[in-house]
């Protein structure tokens, strides 16, 4: 492990430590989506740092989060069978799981990269969710997705516009935790705006 990356998971784990009332400056969005996986998926604070440390990509963390609190497995468990070279979905199903955990109520067609998902599940029957065939790709998106909704209580399509305009899950959290700009339940396709004060004229609006 690099020396940076050593100092960034030094920095994370001592962020995740301070009471929510703290100014953590540029951490915030990253610790909001660590939060989240703590408080809706039971992931301690200290293991996610350890799997961090371990390698474990970001965005996979809403799917080990997942996975664990579903199936009652710890995380290594499940790092375990993806180092013999598992799929996400090959996981879920040997842990006695199947696709229908990943499953985000969404009205329409999101496009993608949720689009593809939706669509097996719109034009498979309930009763035949288990033949449905996702990718790792497909499942980390659903999974960040599914966290986000559960969490923030916000409409998916919310979540959905967010990432289409090319904000990273991380980002994502910290503006539905309200420190990127958008307040938590802020409605579908509404941000807050700030607006030019009376004392700075011609100051241009956005």
């Amino acid at each position: 492990m690099t020396p940076v990356r050593k100092l960034t998971l030094a920095i994370i784990a001592a962020a995740l430590a301070v009471p929510a009332v703290a100014d953590l400056g540029p951490l915030e969005p990253i610790a909001d989506l660590h939060r989240a996986v703590h408080e809706s998926l039971g992931l301690p604070e200290p293991l996610i740092v350890r799997l961090l440390e371990q390698g474990l990509p970001e965005e996979q963390l809403p799917v080990v989060g997942l996975l664990s609190a579903r199936a009652a497995v710890a995380p290594d468990r499940i790092l375990g069978l993806r180092a013999e070279g598992l799929s996400f979905l090959d996981i879920s199903i040997r842990l006695g799981l199947g696709p229908e955990i990943f499953y985000v109520p969404i009205p329409a067609d999101p496009g993608p990269p949720y689009g593809k998902a939706w669509g097996y599940y719109r034009k498979t029957p309930r009763e035949r969710w288990s033949t449905i065939v996702l990718s790792d790709r497909e499942i980390v998106d659903l999974a960040n997705l599914k966290l986000c909704v559960d969490h923030y209580h916000v409409a998916p399509e919310r979540v959905i516009e967010l990432h289409r305009s090319g904000r990273g899950y991380a980002t994502i959290h910290g503006e539905l935790a309200g420190h990127g700009g958008t307040a938590k339940g802020t409605p579908p396709g509404k941000s807050k705006e700030k607006k030019p004060k009376p004392d700075k004229p011609g100051k241009p609006t956005r």
